[in-house]
């Protein structure tokens, strides 16, 4: 199924910087928190859209923003978004005076980088540290904070403490705690909590969604807008590789250590460049803890706070032949080997041995 696009962006109401600052200076007090054009459509976060319209009312906008969320929480869609109402563009992308940061890969391997390199941050400060092109604001989003390795983090840092007038440095990140101190304290920041089931499946409706995929993709997203948004739109990809993991993951239960070792090597493959099998890695655990907490609240009669509702029966049974806080305790031991290097699926074997 095909959904309908974002309805309204910048442009389509002419606002721009200026036109933003004007109409919110000139509403009653009572009106001051209202969300305007810019972020029509965003799902959710509106304690960050009103920090950020306060802040451009007032005048007085940081020079730069960490936000801070799970993946798929909707960041860089809000970062976008800003960054063209601050351009006057639809489309930041297609201003001069944009730049977008992400971590690459390599030209000739394809693997993706541990992390964002020195020579991007130091293209990026390079333009940072130009006059706008034409005269207005110079913005540039940074894709994943916490990969920012203490080479490039300290190549940003006077970027940060020494900023160019008119310029807006919008960062991005999973955890806080996972970026540098010194980056994160030259910030302001934002954080994107969860946001209601409700609202998102109401969204999603809006977008053209049936009514039983909403309630599914919101429900399965956890809060994160852009999840499901993602597991809505991309059917065939995002949802349909979710179900045949998790499916992996409940299957482990019961069966043999071999035969679980067997599924890891295939999420796993041993020839997945390290980087790859490292993002993977992260993948399965995170999706494995979400179904042990489901097991939990099974065992603890709070059902409604389920987030894998389809399955409720296996998760049920599934509760009953492991310990889910013991499993839990196990992935966030390999979570802390991941960070430190270890091989992906030796950190993955010791949750599967642990079912």
């Amino acid at each position: 199924m095909e959904l309908k696009k974002w309805p309204l962006q910048a442009t389509d109401f002419g606002v721009s910087y200026a036109g933003m600052k004007g109409a919110l200076q000139r509403q009653k007090a009572g009106d001051s928190e209202a969300v305007l054009a810019w972020a029509e459509g965003i799902i959710g976060h509106e304690a960050v859209l009103n920090v950020l319209n306060r802040a451009v009312a007032s005048g007085r906008l940081a020079h730069a923003y960490l936000f801070v969320g799970a993946e798929g929480a909707g960041k860089v869609t809000v970062a976008r978004r800003f960054a063209s109402m601050l351009l006057g563009v639809t489309a930041p992308e297609t201003h001069p005076d944009f730049t977008f940061v992400e971590r690459e890969r390599d030209a000739k391997t394809g693997k993706p980088h541990a992390g964002i390199l020195l020579d991007q941050v130091q293209a990026l400060t390079a333009r940072l540290s130009l006059a706008p092109m034409m005269g207005g604001w110079r913005v540039a989003i940074l894709d994943g904070a916490q990969l920012l390795n203490k080479e490039s983090a300290n190549a940003l840092l006077k970027t940060l403490e020494e900023p160019h007038e008119k310029t807006m440095l919008l960062l991005t990140a999973t955890s806080a705690e996972e970026v540098m101190a010194t980056i994160r304290s030259r910030c302001q920041m934002l954080r994107f909590n969860r946001v209601a089931t409700a609202d998102i499946a109401s969204a999603l409706r809006d977008r053209g969604a049936e009514h039983d995929l909403a309630e599914l993709c919101a429900r399965l997203a956890d809060g994160r807008p852009g999840a499901a948004v993602s597991f809505a739109e991309k059917r065939s990809s995002r949802l349909d590789d979710m179900i045949t993991l998790r499916d992996a993951i409940l299957s482990m239960s019961g069966s043999a250590v071999a035969d679980r070792f067997m599924a890891i090597e295939k999420a796993i493959p041993p020839k997945l460049p390290f980087q790859d099998a490292v993002d993977r890695s992260r993948d399965w655990l995170d999706l494995a803890a979400e179904l042990l907490r489901d097991a939990m609240l099974i065992k603890l009669g709070v059902e409604e706070h389920i987030v894998h509702i389809d399955v409720r029966e296996r998760l049920s049974a599934w509760s009953q032949q492991c310990n889910p806080s013991a499993v839990l305790a196990v992935i966030e031991e390999s979570r802390r080997l991941l960070n430190a290097n270890v091989s992906p699926r030796a950190a993955l074997e010791r949750v599967a041995a642990s079912f």
